[in-house]
C-alpha cells in the first residue's frame, strides 16, 4: 500500500474493483496499491468468487475491506438470499473484510413476492451468518420523484436500515440523478448510520463520472464529511471509460483523485 495511506486516521478511501472490471483482479489491486488507496471494495460478479478462489493473495496486495453483494443475475447463486449468503461467506473468510454493501431488493411486485424473506428479516447479520466484525449497509438507489404527500425515500431507507440492523451506503451520484441536493441529503443521515460512501460525479442521468466531470458539489460534500468527523469508507466508484487506456496514466489519475479527496476531507476537518 502507498505510504501516504498507511497509518492515516479518518475516512479510508477504497477503490471499487468495478472501476477497472475489464482488467484482471490482481492488476486492479496493484494499480490501487500504487495509487495509495487504503483498500478495495470487491464486486461480487460471479459465484466463482468464493472462499476457495484464492482471494487472500489479492488482499495481500490491496486489502479487500468491503464487498459489494451481487446486484444482477441472482439466479447464478440460486436466488437473492443465497447471493447475499455467498457474499457473507467470502467476507468471513477474508481477514481484512469487515463490510458488505447491498442493493435493497426491488419494489416491483414480482421482486417483493420472491423476496418476502427480506421484508420479514429483523437482523440481517444474524440471518446471513456473519462473523462479528462484518457490518452490512443498504445502498440508496436512484429514485423517481414520488408523491409530495408520501414519505421521503431516504427516510424510508434509513428506517429500513434500522429495522434490519444494518447501516447505509450513501451513493452520491445516485442521489444526484434523483434530483436531490446531496449536501442536504447527507446532513439527514445520522453519524452512526453511515458506513460507506460511493463517490462519483453525475450530470443529468449520467452516473459514475470522474469528480469534476459532472455537476455535483463533490468538494463541498467531502468537506462536509470531514467536518462531521466521518471515519468510515469512501469508495471511488467510476465507469472504466473514465480512465486512460494505459496503466501509468490510470495510476496517475487515481493518485490525483485520491489526494484531492483527502485534501478536501482535511479542509473540512480544519473548519
Amino acid at each position: 500500500m502507498g505510504e501516504e495511506a498507511i497509518g492515516r486516521s479518518g475516512p479510508h478511501i477504497l477503490l471499487s474493483a468495478g472501476c477497472l472490471f475489464h482488467l484482471p483482479l490482481k492488476l486492479v489491486a496493484r494499480i490501487g496499491r500504487e495509487a495509495g488507496f487504503a483498500g478495495m471494495e470487491l464486486i461480487m460478479n460471479s459465484p466463482k468468487l468464493n472462499p476457495d478462489a484464492g482471494l487472500e493473495a489479492i488482499s495481500d496486495i490491496l486489502p479487500i475491506r468491503s464487498l459489494h453483494a451481487p446486484f444482477r443475475d441472482w439466479a447464478a447463486w440460486g436466488g437473492h438470499l443465497n447471493s447475499w449468503r455467498a457474499t457473507t461467506a467470502l467476507a468471513n473468510a477474508l481477514p481484512d473484510a469487515d463490510h458488505i454493501t447491498m442493493h435493497p431488493p426491488g419494489t416491483r411486485l414480482a421482486n417483493m413476492i420472491q423476496n418476502r424473506w427480506f421484508e420479514k428479516a429483523v437482523d440481517l447479520p444474524l440471518l446471513l451468518d456473519a462473523k462479528g466484525r462484518i457490518r452490512f449497509s443498504l445502498e440508496n438507489m436512484p429514485w423517481a420523484e414520488g408523491s409530495p404527500f408520501g414519505k421521503d425515500p431516504l427516510d424510508k431507507l434509513m428506517a429500513q436500515c434500522r429495522d434490519k440492523n444494518v447501516g447505509l451506503t450513501f451513493d452520491v451520484c445516485h442521489m444526484g440523478v434523483s434530483g436531490r441536493d446531496v449536501l442536504e441529503a447527507i446532513d439527514k443521515v445520522p453519524h452512526g448510520l453511515l458506513y460507506n460512501v460511493h463517490f462519483s460525479d453525475a450530470v443529468g442521468y449520467t452516473e459514475h463520472l470522474a469528480p469534476g466531470r459532472g455537476a455535483l458539489p463533490l468538494d463541498a460534500f467531502l468537506e462536509r464529511l470531514g467536518k462531521r468527523g466521518y471515519a468510515g469508507y469512501i469508495t471511488l466508484e467510476l465507469e472504466p471509460g473514465a480512465f486512460p487506456t494505459d496503466m501509468e496514466g490510470t495510476v496517475e489519475m487515481l493518485t490525483r483523485l485520491r489526494r484531492d479527496m483527502e485534501a478536501r476531507l482535511e479542509t473540512g476537518r480544519g473548519e
